[in-house]
């Protein structure tokens, strides 16, 4: 973001931003917008977080940011506007583009809609970031939605996963407006690992004999995320729809979760075993391991030192494979956003894993 912000009444954001833009007219920044990009959050302690992702965002894909900021608690009717140029600050040569930030009271917020349209790009795509529970109703949200051609939404703002997975599918299907959800996205390198590691038709054949799967993920943890159990549960729901198990049970015992499924060949077990790391993401799905009924076994290890290593190895009683050495993509913050903006429709492995998830009593 530029150095200046500029506080502006609404009606003077677009001669605003043009004084800014003429300003720049001896450097070399370059105005750019692939897209409207709409994020919506409440004042809370990550709003913080969704600033972040903007510049991440816009590093990669210049476009227009229109910010908004509910204050849910102020029942005062206020209203902020500010506008300023986010920059890529890559090579000599910058590409930046507009940003523009509402901030409004509960009482003010049904200006909002107003306020965002004239101020969509026309003939670009619109895609909205939705950083709250959609399980909660909110007025504001069927107003935005109508502009949006994308709908990204956070399941980290939910405490129900089953209910905010039912709110997805109802979402999609009465909309029929692309989703995503940035935990979905978070656990794509590890899809990808799984479709090479067991490409080959014999390690394929004894996945689906697989009896017993344990799964550790970080549980520390931090100021902006505290759902760390999301990912591991997205990642072992899709596992068992790419291998048409049948969801049975779960249950909980201190602090490890566990899945009953019934596969075509056996019934197989799911745990998931929480660690504490602080210098690690929270979330991070850390290790994975597979027994099959023929007692082959199949592990997965992340290196803490180097996260995005991952050793991947196969053995049994007669023979230990030679490790496999795997490099997941960086997951720095923002990336699953980026990864969610690159990708078109909606996932057909994603709204499996979502109806899937709508029958668990998750604790």
């Amino acid at each position: 973001m530029t150095d200046t912000t500029h506080l502006v009444s609404p009606a003077e954001i677009h001669q605003k931003l043009n004084e800014i833009w003429e300003s720049l007219d001896t450097t070399k920044s370059t105005r750019a917008s692939l897209f409207n990009l709409i994020f919506y959050t409440q004042k809370n302690n990550r709003s913080a977080y969704a600033q972040k992702l903007v510049q991440k965002i816009v590093e990669k894909f210049p476009s227009r940011v229109i910010f908004i900021c509910v204050d849910k608690q102020s029942k005062e009717d206020s209203l902020k506007t500010e506008v300023s140029i986010l920059s890529s600050k890559q090579g000599e040569h910058d590409v930046a583009c507009d940003y523009i930030y509402f901030e409004a009271s509960s009482a003010s917020e049904v200006r909002i809609p107003f306020l965002v349209l004239p101020h969509i790009l026309p003939d670009l795509p619109v895609y909205l970031l939705w950083a709250e529970d959609p399980s909660k109703e909110d007025s504001l949200a069927p107003q935005l939605e109508q502009f949006s051609n994308r709908l990204i939404f956070d399941s980290e703002s939910t405490d129900n996963l089953a209910k905010f997975a039912t709110n997805l599918v109802r979402h999609f299907e009465e909309s029929k407006t692309d989703i995503a959800d940035l935990n979905w996205a978070r656990i794509e390198s590890w899809r990808n690992l799984f479709s090479m590691a067991f490409h080959a038709s014999e390690k394929l054949e004894h996945i689906q004999q697989a009896k017993k799967i344990v799964l550790s993920y970080n549980a520390q943890e931090s100021h902006f995320f505290c759902h760390t159990r999301i990912q591991a549960i997205y990642l072992q729901a899709w596992l068992a729809c790419q291998l048409n198990w049948t969801y049975k049970s779960m249950r909980q015992e201190n602090d490890q979760v566990f899945f009953t499924y019934q596969s075509p060949h056996t019934q197989v077990e799911v745990q998931l075993i929480p660690t504490h790391h602080s210098t690690l993401p929270p979330g991070l799905i850390l290790n994975l391991d597979i027994t099959t009924c023929d007692q082959q076994r199949y592990s997965f290890s992340r290196d803490p030192q180097e996260i995005h290593h991952i050793t991947f190895q196969g053995f049994n009683a007669e023979k230990c494979e030679l490790p496999t050495q795997y490099v997941l993509a960086k997951a720095e913050s923002g990336h699953s956003l980026v990864n969610e903006i690159c990708h078109r429709g909606t996932s057909t492995h994603f709204l499996k894993v979502l109806h899937m998830i709508k029958k668990m009593e998750l604790c």
